[in-house]
């Protein structure tokens, strides 16, 4: 075998050398290319945002209080007991507002006290989100006392009622009503603190077309101390509101009407919920009975836990306080928020799950020396507060009479929000800090608009002697708001 030569021997050393040169120029090319910054390049991608076609703009009244009949051979019936003072607010102004009544066949004094009122423009008329409505009702009998407000609501194929109780002494109404032409098909499924209840007889309710159905909550599930009430419909939508009174003893507590709550998600904004006076009950008392303490309800609709931190901010932006609760799947927890100063307050909570919430207040309870005046209670008032939806850029309010109305907006955002609040003509500002609230003391029947609020909460709260009470500021539906659209 012939050995290669010296000359050979060197050459073969030369290229080896230059392959292990070039290797290393690439290794070291490409370790500097890791460490200096590439140019960054980003294209947005195109869209457009289209305003659906205009169409009827329509909200619904839920219409007077209603109470069960003492004659046990009507305990089903749910008979009015006054009438509602409703208001109506649209921009621009000179629209016209038709008021069509809601036949309420259960309701024996309909004639007399009224019945639920659908509210509507022609299309065109007015944008979305600029038509509003709302009532309020004082009511002092034997068995009902109380304030209550409610915001007139859009109809919706689904709704979160987030209220009520079925236990002793306490009452929950479901008021179903369909403003459309065609009948509703309605499910009503019963959530509790032990999961949800079979009802059989809530589903498939047939709800007529231009019709209000009642259902006793404790007919479908009695003895609930924090139900959530989940409301779906086909053909018809409906609006659904629970009204919630109280009976402590012989003395009746309090009454409210509480409209749908933000659909489920995993943050969620309560704005203008109000303590009226100091105390509360310690947050890990998660089996505390009774109305008399501020908490709030909570319910996750999967099938995993949901650890959700509550945190309980004054308006005043000093303060607060933060609970840290994990919800089981299926069952509602009434979660009662510690010692509260009286005040305002914006309850913002965020899980690492959906779920769907409301808060919970009162005014006292009866027989309880007043710590302002040292004598007795003469009456008490609740008050629920819903989670609300971002507004829209522009929104408009109706304000039904009560006492010292009052709106609140909160801003969780990183940047101040200024918006404009006209009232009755009159234009003012309102500077809301960076996760912060403001409130403004409204003027009863006078239309409020609002400009600036896009991405803000809002609500409308009332309070006076023995009497609280709350409504959301909604945004209008999915199908009249904006839509972005990305082309393909």
């Amino acid at each position: 075998m012939r050995m290669p030569d010296k000359r050979s021997i060197a050459r073969i050393g030369v290229r080896a050398a230059a392959v292990l040169a070039t290797v290393g120029l690439a290794a070291a090319i490409l370790a500097a290319a890791a460490l200096v910054p590439w140019p960054e390049h980003r294209v947005a991608p195109p869209s457009l945002v289209v305003q659906p076609a205009e169409s009827r703009q329509q909200r619904v009244c839920p219409g007077p209080l209603l109470t069960l009949a003492d004659d046990a051979a009507e305990a089903t019936t749910a008979s009015s007991i006054g009438s509602a003072s409703a208001v109506t607010a649209v921009e621009p102004d000179g629209a016209t507002v038709d008021e069509t009544p809601i036949e309420a066949p259960g309701n024996p004094d309909a004639d007399a006290d009224g019945t639920p009122t659908t509210i509507s423009t022609e299309a065109g008329d007015v944008d979305a989100g600029m038509l509003a409505g709302a009532q309020s009702q004082t009511a002092s009998t034997e068995t009902l006392a109380g304030f209550a407000a409610a915001a007139c609501a859009e109809a919706l194929a689904e709704t979160w009622l987030v209220a009520g109780a079925s236990d002793l002494g306490r009452t929950a109404l479901v008021l179903l009503a369909n403003p459309t032409a065609v009948s509703a098909t309605v499910d009503v499924r019963v959530i509790g603190e032990s999961g949800p209840v079979e009802a059989p007889s809530a589903l498939g309710i047939i709800v007529p077309a231009g019709t209000q159905r009642v259902l006793s909550l404790a007919g479908l599930a009695p003895n609930l101390r924090s139900p959530v009430v989940h409301v779906t419909s086909t053909g018809g939508a409906v609006a659904a509101t629970i009204e919630h009174s109280v009976v402590l003893g012989l003395a009746p507590a309090g009454v409210e009407l509480t409209g749908a709550a933000a659909a489920p998600a995993t943050s969620q904004v309560i704005p203008g919920f109000r303590v009226t006076q100091d105390g509360g009950v310690d947050p890990a008392d998660d089996h505390a009975e009774g109305d008399d303490f501020p908490a709030v309800r909570l319910f996750a609709p999967g099938d995993a836990p949901v650890d959700v931190s509550i945190g309980v901010v004054p308006e005043s932006g000093s303060g607060g306080s933060t609970i840290d609760v994990t919800l089981q799947p299926g069952r509602v927890s009434d979660v009662p928020l510690g010692s509260l100063d009286a005040g305002l307050y914006t309850i913002r909570l965020e899980g690492d799950g959906e779920f769907v919430t409301a808060a919970r207040a009162t005014t006292g309870i009866p027989g309880e020396l007043s710590p302002d005046t040292g004598e007795a209670e003469a009456s008490v008032d609740l008050a629920w507060s819903v989670a609300t939806m971002p507004l829209l850029e522009d929104a408009i309010v109706a304000i039904p009479r009560g006492p010292s109305p009052t709106l609140h907006l909160a801003n969780t955002g990183e940047e101040e929000a200024t918006a404009t609040v006209t009232i009755g003509g009159d234009a003012r500002e309102m500077t809301v800090p960076a996760g912060g609230s403001v409130s403004m003391q409204l003027d009863a029947d006078a239309p409020t608009l609002l400009a600036g609020v896009g991405g803000l909460y809002g609500a409308v709260s009332y309070a006076g002697d023995g009497e609280l009470a709350s409504f959301p500021v909604q945004p209008p539906g999915p199908l009249d708001s904006p839509i972005e659209v990305f082309p393909l």
